[in-house]
């Protein structure tokens, strides 16, 4: 018999989450005064896997991605730009993967909700 079973099994927005607000402060907040709130609801054994709910008011900051992070945008509006200046603005029903390693900004330009996944991959190694 499987040690796990369907009580399990992790539906994000139904299951209890633990929720973390989060201070996004200069040198890495640039703009806005950013309200967030991240909701954990599930973490590997190992830890190198995470997911849940992610929430914000508009604001920018900065990015430096030590995780590849899947993400579904339920509502918001974010742009995304890269060092070199590259941008693209994502809104509800975008599903991107940003890869370990990425360094940029991000604009929240409206009221964001995401669900997201992460992988760390440097905790696996």
């Amino acid at each position: 018999m499987s040690e796990k079973s369907i009580k399990d099994i992790v539906v994000l927005g139904e299951s209890e989450g633990v929720e973390r607000p989060m201070t996004i402060s200069p040198p890495k907040a640039i703009g806005g005064s950013l309200s967030v709130m991240d909701t954990l609801h599930f973490v590997s054994r190992d830890s190198a896997f995470v997911a849940g709910i992610w929430e914000s008011t508009p604001g920018r900051f900065h990015a430096f991605y030590e995780e590849d992070e899947f993400y579904y945008m339920l509502h918001g509006k974010v742009t995304i730009s890269d060092e070199d200046g590259n941008a693209r603005t994502f809104h509800p029903g975008d599903c991107i993967v940003v890869p370990a390693g990425f360094v940029g900004t991000w604009e929240v330009l409206e009221p964001t909700k995401k669900f997201y996944a992460h992988h760390r991959p440097a905790l696996c190694e």
